[in-house]
């Protein structure tokens, strides 16, 4: 866990964290970890968007252009992914006061309570995740398989089905188009 002085300044003020130094030591004490900041974290809604991406069609993704992606072993409106899976896949979760995503041409968006009180979204049921591998706005390097399972980005066309690859470069520009 980290301690509140190895945190960078800007990530603190990004997300409006407020760290009380007694309560990160009471935690480390008692063995307690909680959820990475995800989406949602800060006080600006959560809102999912639907993005051409020019390698693999339309895809979710949130409004900054972060890709969402889905473990394929996920239930519905249920997790699999905690622990040290979800600092590498962070859950995309609503933001504080947020009781619902939002959708810019996106409908079916859900949530459910995760093991420590944080609200994850679903789409159709299925819970979305961030990749920390992306390092950039519309990059999708996460349709892979590792340790914790099968990943893939999302075509809300076909949620279940995984993206196809096209030919062309990855590109993501936002479409409001429904789905």
């Amino acid at each position: 866990m980290k301690h509140a002085s190895t945190i960078a300044p800007s990530l603190l003020r990004r997300h409006r964290v407020t760290l009380v130094a007694v309560g990160l030591s009471a935690a480390s004490v008692l063995g307690v970890t909680a959820e990475p900041l995800a989406s949602g974290a800060s006080s600006s809604p959560t809102t999912i968007v639907v993005s051409q991406n020019k390698t693999w069609g339309p895809t979710l993704t949130l409004k900054d252009g972060d890709t969402i992606y889905r473990l394929v072993k996920d239930s519905t409106d249920k997790s699999v992914c905690s622990g040290k899976c979800a600092t590498i896949w962070t859950p995309v979760l609503l933001a504080a006061g947020q009781s619902t995503p939002a959708g810019v041409g996106v409908t079916h968006l859900g949530s459910f309570t995760r093991t420590g009180g944080a609200k994850q979204v679903t789409y159709e049921g299925i819970p979305l995740y961030r990749f920390t591998g992306d390092k950039k706005a519309g990059a999708v390097t996460g349709n892979i398989k590792d340790t914790w399972g099968q990943w893939w980005s999302i075509n809300p066309k076909s949620p279940l089905t995984p993206p196809k690859k096209k030919s062309g470069g990855g590109t993501t520009t936002t479409s409001p188009i429904a789905y």
